[in-house]
């Protein structure tokens, strides 16, 4: 069987939202071309195992800066700002460096969630740049100018690297709607590897017990109204971002250094409660599953997420201040009652990927 392209693919270490859009386009691309792919990113390794093992290669560098997190929900603007200091401009060393390894291993094309750094690598490595997103840095920056007045040249230079990708593609829930966009697309997500009744099996749940996810994705938020959720003795809850993995009663627990692939988990689930964070909306939307979404008031990307959430989803939204006190816990029959709409067919990784394919000039199976 002839190789199919390889492409290099630059992943922001933000949480891990970037990491799964990121594995899910790959996950399709290999699908049409057999693509394989030089992933640069700092997101553990452990995270694209979980999700497109065999077809890759890891790079571990810094590839981007985001928001400097105090928890899921809280995020550090001075240390963002000190941290892009340090990561802007590019190390031209570093730039060099990088595209050689772009260069020596022939990929076609760097592919960029939302990582301004791989559109730098791409230019000197004489490759188109792909930039997918539904919001950028620069933007979500925007609010800070007026109490961090030096993270405005940063966000200009970011944009000014962004402005240059060959290739521009937005993601449903859209933020920022560019002009001159080469495609809109639907909410990109990885497909589930077992099926509900398996995902139930191996966790030793019945069929017809209810199941709730409570995630707050990549970045740890303390938790403590686990003990509340005991009480609910007949619902079985699977709580990622604990302090540690094991089983108390009705309640699954899972580090956040634990593997889960969270699309087996919200297939098996009937309802799921979450930061409104990119992956987690996606995924939950793909299975039509009612969500309980917790939102964050300092956060630019949440006034266009719960727009996006209450017209596309059901259930309810949690206030961030709200959430740890776990007074939402009552509602929990009110999300399980929900009725759910139905699993979407479509997934906007496989468009996405279909329009590269032409694009890029990648050819037929491989």
């Amino acid at each position: 069987m002839i190789a199919g392209p390889r492409l290099a693919v630059f992943v922001s270490p933000h949480g891990f939202g970037h990491a799964a859009r990121a594995s899910a386009l790959m996950g399709s691309m290999h699908g049409l071309v057999g693509a394989r792919f030089e992933v640069f990113a700092d997101t553990p390794r452990w995270f694209f195992d979980e999700s497109v093992a065999g077809l890759y290669r890891y790079h571990q560098v810094v590839t981007d800066v985001g928001l400097r997190q105090l928890s899921a929900l809280a995020f550090d603007g001075r240390s963002t700002l000190e941290a892009l200091n340090s990561f802007l401009p590019f190390d031209e060393a570093l730039v060099e460096r990088l595209a050689r390894t772009v260069r020596e291993t022939s990929c076609r094309a760097v592919i960029c969630d939302i990582s301004p750094l791989g559109v730098a690598v791409a230019r000197r490595a004489g490759v188109p740049s792909v930039l997918v997103e539904n919001f950028t840095w620069p933007w979500l920056y925007e609010p800070l100018f007026g109490v961090l007045p030096a993270i405005r040249a940063h966000a200009e230079m970011i944009s000014g690297w962004l402005s240059q990708a060959t290739h521009h593609v937005q993601t449903e829930p859209v933020c920022d709607r560019f002009p001159g966009v080469d495609l809109y697309a639907k909410p990109m997500s990885r497909p589930p590897r077992s099926t509900r009744s398996a995902v139930r099996a191996s966790m030793g749940v019945a069929s017809d017990e209810p199941i709730v996810v409570i995630t707050m994705g990549g970045v740890p938020e303390p938790l403590p109204f686990l003990p509340s959720l005991r009480a609910l003795d007949d619902v079985t809850f699977i709580v990622t971002g604990a302090s540690e993995t094991g089983v108390d009663g009705n309640v699954h627990l899972f580090d956040s250094q634990t593997r889960v692939y969270m699309p087996d988990l919200i297939r098996g689930a009937d309802a799921v409660v979450a930061k409104a964070g990119y992956s987690t909306v996606a995924e939950v939307w793909a299975e039509g599953r009612p969500l309980a979404f917790v939102t964050r008031s300092d956060f630019r990307e949440t006034a266009a997420l719960r727009s996006w959430i209450s017209r596309e989803m059901v259930g309810f939204e949690i206030p961030g201040e709200d959430f740890a006190a776990g007074a939402w816990i009552d509602r929990m029959p009110e999300l399980l009652g929900t009725p759910q709409p139905l699993s979407r067919a479509e997934n906007g990784a496989d468009a996405v990927a279909g329009y590269l394919v032409e694009a890029l000039e990648l050819g037929g199976p491989g």
